[in-house]
């Protein structure tokens, strides 16, 4: 399992309102060939290449840096059909593509939501992805606990955890490109009402705390 620190650095290329664009990256890459079921080998001159093998649900790679090789722009890639060409990698050492999306939406993310999803969406995992085997950050278990056991909007999910939304947005992000979230709708005036409930629940335990606190003190003297 990796724990990642997250990157406030934002691509020029990608909106300034706190979002992505799949298709700058290579995750808009591997989408498109994902879609088109042909094998495709994809390079990043002096730094890498990949094969994509769509029938096979498999990609190989000798990326020297992975997470510079995701957050590079998407028109540094060469990219061409790998045809019946015979692999240069070792026997046994393929990937699971779903693991390359997850891993090309995480990097490229920083912490920005990817494009078509926004704070407001209400949202439920199908299920939980494979923490152990991809790059997470250090709240991803409780995210996805979260939103596997019961529809929350992205905008509430922070502030339930108490961690940082960009956070958030970095799995959402992942989780989004392999397919596993269930989308139930978006609406901004639920998000907006749910913040204001929790903020309303969560007064009476704060001032509850300070006053323990206090009459610690006071009898303490």
């Amino acid at each position: 399992m990796e724990n990642v620190v997250l990157n406030s650095n934002s691509s020029a290329t990608d909106s300034a309102a706190g979002t992505f664009q799949s298709d700058n990256h290579l995750l808009g890459i591997v989408q498109r060939v994902v879609a088109s079921g042909a094998s495709t080998r994809i390079v990043l001159p002096g730094k890498g290449e990949m094969v994509i093998l769509p029938d096979s649900g498999l990609y190989y790679s000798n990326a020297r840096d992975f997470v510079d090789f995701c957050r590079t722009p998407s028109t540094q890639f060469e990219v061409a059909a790998f045809g019946n060409s015979a692999l240069p990698y070792e026997q046994g050492s393929g990937k699971n593509i779903k693991s390359l999306l997850w891993q090309a939406a995480f990097h490229a993310s920083e912490g920005r939501l990817i494009d078509g999803c926004t704070k407001y969406d209400v949202v439920q995992f199908k299920h939980w992805p494979n923490l152990t085997r991809l790059p997470i950050t250090p709240n991803a278990a409780r995210i996805c606990a979260l939103l596997t056991r019961t529809p929350s909007t992205i905008m509430l999910v922070h502030r339930v955890l108490g961690i940082d939304k960009d956070e958030v947005y970095q799995i959402y992000s992942a989780a989004h490109s392999i397919g596993i979230c269930q989308k139930i709708g978006s609406n901004p005036e639920k998000a907006k009402s749910e913040a204001e409930l929790h903020e309303k629940q969560a007064q009476p335990a704060k001032e509850h705390g300070l006053f323990r606190s206090l009459f610690a003190k006071i009898s303490g003297l």
